[in-house]
């Protein structure tokens, strides 16, 4: 069979006869005689060098091409990273891999992953490369967090604040966060029933932190809903001790009960309980109704006996106004002429008849005579 091929600069000719790898071609013209015989030419680029196909390993090895590929066998406990030119391009899992030498230098570089942790001056860089999610695990943890390192689902250690990279594929390693910062809990919708039988829906807002993350992570499965569990059944406890008056009249006491009853299983659980107050006490429609019109009764008592009080007042003070005025005649004279000014200001014109005893008797006369119409 005669065929004449054409490689470009940036490729190289992989000539196989009957299905066995005979020699490389490099750029040119090439003609290619083998009569009788199947032949096959595969084209590699350069610029892509990976040998991707499944006898790869094969055709690194053959002698043809020796000093055309380069060679690289990744153990289970190790990762490789390769560089084009000096630049980072790609991981390289457990396996044999092989690079077609002829374009940008290629060199591939194998790290050790039995630490665990990726220790690389190119820590940044390699986490940026778009498939390390398959080769690397981020954990983040905030300013004002810790992180419990689980290798195996065995407790590490804690990590402080910063960014760590682990590899994958080794062992399982899993990163939880834990916030230590102060952090309020909404208990909410307590349908509960007090001492003297009157259901309410109760709402309480909780103040806490985690003091020991370890402690937290590991006494439970679920810390929060442990700890609001625990939340839950003191505040049952509290209300139902009480009656609706003793309530309502002391309700901050409620707050500093259930503190002192949950603080103990906090600190068991790794939390710190600040302090807890009750927001809401919501009484059912017709209880609400009833509620209001005894408050409404009280009111109305209320306002009439500050009535009572204030005409018992006023009477006692006439009685004394009239006491004084019987043993001092200047007194009552005065308290005529301010009666008789008061009456002056309401009529337009008065004639004067007789001298001011005259005036006093008539003035004294239309008093008298206004009092008994």
């Amino acid at each position: 069979m005669f065929l004449r091929v054409v490689i470009a600069d940036s490729e190289r000719g992989l000539v196989f006869v009957d299905g066995v790898f005979r020699r490389l071609l490099k750029p040119g013209a090439h003609r290619l005689l083998y009569p009788f015989s199947t032949v096959t030419l595969r084209r590699v680029s350069v610029l892509e060098p990976k040998l991707e196909f499944p006898d790869a390993e094969l055709l690194a090895t053959n002698p043809a091409l020796a000093g055309e590929v380069l060679s690289v066998r990744v153990k289970d406990t190790e990762r490789g990273l390769v560089f084009k030119d000096g630049n980072f391009v790609r991981f390289l899992g457990p396996g044999f891999h092989a690079f077609l030498r002829g374009g940008p230098a290629i060199s591939v570089e194998l790290v050790d992953i039995t630490g665990l942790e990726l220790i690389h001056p190119l820590r940044d860089v390699l986490i940026r490369q778009s498939t390390s999610a398959q080769f690397l695990r981020m954990v983040d943890v905030p300013e004002g967090h810790r992180g419990v390192l689980f290798v195996d689902h065995v407790r590490e250690r804690v990590l402080m604040p910063g960014r760590y990279v682990f590899w994958n594929g080794y062992k399982d390693v899993v990163g939880q966060i834990v916030e230590l910062r102060e952090q309020t809990l909404e208990v909410q919708g307590q349908e509960l029933m007090t001492q003297d039988k009157v259901s309410l829906r109760v709402n309480m807002t909780v103040r806490f932190q985690v003091a020991d993350p370890v402690l937290a992570l590991s006494g439970q499965s679920n810390w929060r809903d442990a700890f609001y569990r625990d939340l839950q059944l003191a505040l049952r406890d509290e209300i139902g001790v009480r009656s609706l008056d003793e309530l309502l009249a002391r309700k901050d006491q409620i707050g500093v009960a259930v503190v002192d009853r949950v603080k103990p299983l906090a600190v068991s659980m790794g939390l710190a309980l600040l302090g807890a107050g009750l927001r809401d006490l919501i009484l059912p429609g017709e209880m609400r109704a009833i509620f209001n019109q005894v408050i409404e009764a009280e009111k109305r008592a209320q306002a009439s006996l500050i009535t009572r009080r204030e005409e018992t007042a006023s009477t006692r003070n006439l009685l004394n106004t009239a006491k004084l005025m019987e043993g001092n005649p200047v007194l009552l004279r005065m308290k005529e002429l301010e009666a008789a000014e008061k009456i002056a200001e309401k009529v337009g014109s008065l004639s004067v008849v007789g001298g001011l005893d005259g005036l006093m008797k008539q003035l004294t006369g239309m008093v008298q005579l206004n009092g008994s119409k």
